[in-house]
């Protein structure tokens, strides 16, 4: 019966069938292609030389090109996956804004949730994490930051993770291990919980924590 409830939200996320490394290439491809000096070399030659100064095979800079092409909107799709995934069992009607960037190599999600207990903080940021990093295969670091749920512009915690690190973490598992080893792999991390103040704190953290 479990299997058969969680059946509709397997069938509605959107899978971005896009690794890490190949988005890397695609976006250096893309940005670099707007570069001047490569918008002077004959069409032929410009990614051969994108693909040598990035010290790309360029066969596998062509084929990462052709899986991002052929991906849809993926930053869309990241979105929508991160909301349904984040937006279940302990954090349901919790989630608040979900910002995926990709308009560099090093992709970043930017999830935000509503807390109602600082004690449950570290375990919420642990199931955030994880629940991003496996909802979108693409990103590099995830930016979590919580609002008080009853005084909704009061911030109560930020941090940030990278994906080999939320990776890491067992959603699971979290509710036995966030407080005593999943909240280490946090990078930035301010917390009322640790009696940080987050006062001055407003907007959408920045992804090198300010």
């Amino acid at each position: 019966m479990t299997h058969l409830l969680l059946l509709p939200a397997l069938l509605a996320a959107e899978p971005v069938e896009l690794s890490q490394d190949e988005f890397k290439m695609y976006r250096h491809y893309k940005n670099a292609i707007e570069d001047p000096r490569v918008q002077k070399m004959k069409p032929e030659a410009r990614n051969g030389a994108i693909a040598k100064d990035a010290k790309f095979k360029l066969k596998d800079m062509e084929k990462a090109i052709a899986r991002a092409e052929s991906a849809g909107d993926f930053k869309a799709k990241c979105e929508g996956n991160i909301k349904e995934a984040v937006d279940q069992g302990k954090l349901k009607g919790l989630i608040g804004k979900v910002e995926v960037d990709v308009t560099e190599p090093h992709a970043v999600a930017y999830v935000q949730w509503l807390n109602e207990a600082p004690e449950k903080l570290a375990y919420e940021a642990s199931l955030v994490a994880a629940q991003t990093n496996a909802a979108c295969p693409i990103l590099s670091t995830i930016q979590v930051w919580a609002q008080d749920k009853a005084a909704p512009k009061v911030r109560v915690f930020q941090a940030l993770i990278s994906s080999s690190a939320a990776a890491k973490i067992n959603a699971e598992k979290a509710e036995d291990f966030a407080q005593t080893r999943y909240i280490r792999l946090f990078e930035k991390l301010k917390s009322v919980a640790n009696g940080d103040d987050l006062s001055a704190e407003q907007g959408t953290p920045t992804a090198s924590g300010g």
